[in-house]
C-alpha cells in the first residue's frame, strides 16, 4: 500500500527543536509503516503551496500528522477538510471534530447539552467576567491545543487576577475561555476508533507554590521543574468504580464529539466529592512513541508499531463503511474518509 505521511513543513521562525520534534514522529510513522511492507512518502506541508495535495492524492492512504501550518494551528481544520475533499482516506478525525474540539467553548456547549459532565465555563467576552463566576478559575485560550496559553499564573483564586490574566490573554488570543478549577485527579483515556485504551493518571509533585495542572512547560520544557513534576501513570493505580466513572464520562465525550472515529485523548478531572468532569476532547493528539497515546496503547498490549497499524485500519475500515453505506443507497463511491 501507497502511504502519503503529511506534516508541517515549519517555518523560518522555527528553533531545530521544533524540527526536530516533528521530524522525530514523522520518522517513527515511516519506520513503523515499513516495518509492514508498506511503501511510505514523507509530504511536507507548506502555506499557499499545494504541490503536496497531488502528491497525497496519488497515495492508497493518507496518514495525517499534519498539526498545522507553518506552525499556526488553525490552519490543520483546513488541511482536514481539504483531505475529506480528496475521497482518499486518512487517518485521525474528521473535519467536524477537528474544528469543534479546537474551540472550546463550543465543545463544551455541546458536551453539556448532551449532559457530559463538564466545569462550569464561560467565555471572555471584552474583559467582562460574570461576577458570580465560581472561584479558583483557569483561563485558557480557547482556540489553541497543547497548553498553550497556560502556565501557573492560568489559574486565579481573586476577581482582580481573573480580570487581569483575561487582559493578557485576550492580547494574545481571540478567544479566552474561562473555566471553573477542579481540584482533585486528572486523568487521560485515549481512544483509537472505538477502542478505549487503559486510563493514565497525571501524577503531580510540583515545586511549593504550584497549581497540579499540565501547563506548556509541564508538556514541552523537558528542563523545566514543571516537566519533572508532570508524570503520567498508565494504567492508572485508582479503585475500579472511580474508573470506571472516568470510562464513561470519557467514552460519552468521545463519542459525542468524534462519532468513536479516528484517534484522540479525553482529559479529565475528578472532583475531591468523586465526579468526573471532562475538560477537553483531543483529536489527532501527538502519536509520537513517548506521548501518551503511545504509553496507554503499550498498557493495552501493543507496541509502537502495532499503535500505528490500529490508526490505519480504523480509517481504512472507516472508509470502506462509508463506501459501502454510499453504494447501497446510490450515492458516489468516492466517499470521504
Amino acid at each position: 500500500m501507497k502511504v502519503a505521511i503529511i506534516f508541517d513543513a515549519g517555518s523560518s521562525e522555527w528553533s531545530p527543536q521544533d524540527v526536530a520534534a516533528v521530524l522525530g514522529n514523522v520518522n517513527e510513522v515511516r519506520a513503523a509503516l515499513r516495518g509492514r511492507g508498506h511503501d511510505a512518502e514523507l509530504v511536507p506541508v507548506r502555506h499557499g503551496d499545494f504541490r503536496w495535495l497531488n502528491r497525497a492524492r496519488r497515495a492508497d492512504l493518507i496518514f495525517n500528522l499534519c498539526e498545522g501550518i507553518n506552525g499556526h494551528a488553525r490552519f490543520e481544520d483546513y488541511v482536514v477538510g481539504t483531505l475529506e475533499l480528496t475521497g482518499v482516506p486518512f487517518t485521525g478525525c474528521r473535519h467536524w471534530p477537528t474544528t469543534i474540539c479546537h474551540r472550546k467553548h463550543v465543545a463544551n456547549t455541546l458536551l453539556a447539552a448532551a449532559g457530559v459532565p463538564v466545569p462550569a465555563f464561560t467565555l471572555a467576552q471584552g474583559n467582562k467576567i460574570p461576577s458570580t463566576f465560581v472561584l479558583p478559575a483557569i483561563v485558557k485560550p480557547s482556540a489553541e491545543d497543547a497548553s498553550v496559553g497556560i502556565d501557573n499564573a492560568a489559574v486565579c483564586t481573586t476577581r482582580k487576577a481573573l480580570k487581569k490574566r483575561v487582559a493578557e490573554m485576550l492580547e494574545q488570543f481571540d478567544d479566552v475561555i474561562v473555566q471553573e478549577y477542579v481540584g482533585g485527579r486528572e486523568f487521560n483515556v485515549g481512544f483509537v476508533g472505538k477502542q478505549m485504551l487503559p486510563i493514565s493518571e497525571i501524577r503531580f509533585d510540583l515545586p511549593e507554590g504550584s497549581w497540579p495542572i499540565v501547563s506548556y512547560a509541564a508538556k514541552w520544557k523537558d528542563e523545566s521543574p514543571e516537566y519533572a513534576g508532570t508524570t503520567p501513570v498508565c494504567p492508572a493505580d485508582a479503585p475500579a468504580e472511580l474508573l470506571k466513572k472516568v470510562g464513561v464520562a470519557a467514552r460519552q465525550a468521545w463519542e459525542m464529539m468524534a462519532s468513536g472515529e479516528g484517534y484522540g485523548r479525553v482529559d479529565l478531572r475528578v472532583s475531591d466529592s468523586g465526579q468526573p468532569y471532562v475538560l477537553e476532547v483531543n483529536p489527532c493528539p501527538d502519536l509520537s512513541s513517548d506521548a501518551g497515546l503511545a504509553n496507554m496503547a503499550r498498557a493495552h498490549g501493543w507496541d509502537y508499531e502495532e499503535l500505528v497499524m490500529q490508526v490505519v485500519e480504523e480509517a481504512l475500515g472507516r472508509s470502506q463503511q462509508r463506501s459501502a453505506a454510499a453504494a447501497l443507497t446510490g450515492g458516489e463511491s468516492g466517499v470521504p474518509a
